[in-house]
């Protein structure tokens, strides 16, 4: 089977690149080395790309969202996509995580290594005996994501029933989820499916691309693709 798409993104509803651009140069001061596609102003959002989120690092993507929100005192969203099986978004308010939401919260357990213990017997490591490898998928595994808080922090002109819909009806493709949530909370849907490492090396094939700015200057470390490492 083909492997999916892996990639991280945030994206930041405030008109002010400038101040965005300095606030993630600030950042990575003391921190170590990261590089970031910087996107134009789209409907009054702003759209970050960083290197080391684009590697699956959670923990960065969602402290890098949460610096930048409160800098900029504005909203924020982080988007992380995994093999194109799961989807999640933090949202943030000022600095301040106010939701998180993931499309399949047995993802891992359903991934996790296996340990025999005796013959036909076995447990997956850290979840318990009862856990099995493969899952309906018609069964609700959502969890998080506050649709009325979602509409309100961004503004959105859709429904909360609607936004409601997008997060809780099943999709093969995971990212068709957070494509479809950024089309009605006006982020740029094209730009809301990728990271690092595609506009990187495919960056002259995504309209706008012109505009972005890239920060430093210089090429970061070559990056294996997460399905190839």
């Amino acid at each position: 089977m083909p492997s999916g798409s892996f990639y991280d993104n945030i994206h930041l509803r405030t008109d002010n690149r400038p101040q965005l651009e300095q606030a993630w140069q600030s950042y990575w001061e003391g921190r170590g080395e990261s590089w970031a596609w910087i996107s134009p102003v789209y409907a009054g959002w702003i759209s970050v790309f960083d290197w080391r989120c684009d590697q699956q690092d959670a923990d960065t993507l969602t402290d890098l969202a949460a610096y930048l929100s409160r800098h900029a005192e504005c909203v924020a969203v982080a988007f992380q996509v995994q093999n194109s099986e799961l989807a999640e978004y933090w949202l943030f308010n000022a600095g301040d995580e106010v939701d998180h939401y993931t499309s399949d919260s047995d993802y891992f357990a359903a991934y996790a290594q296996r340990t025999e213990l005796a013959e036909h017997e076995e447990v997956y490591d850290g979840y318990g005996p009862d856990i099995s490898p493969g899952y309906e998928m018609e069964e609700d595994r959502t969890d998080g994501g506050n649709a009325d808080l979602m509409k309100s922090l961004t503004g959105s002109a859709t429904t909360s029933m609607e936004i409601e819909a997008i997060l809780r009806t099943p999709a093969y493709i995971a990212d068709d989820i957070l494509t479809a949530l950024a089309s009605v909370v006006n982020i740029n849907n094209s730009w809301a499916s990728l990271g690092y490492r595609y506009l990187f090396t495919e960056g002259d094939t995504v309209l706008g691309f012109g505009q972005f700015h890239h920060l430093p200057p210089g090429e970061p470390p070559q990056v294996v693709p997460p399905a190839e490492r």
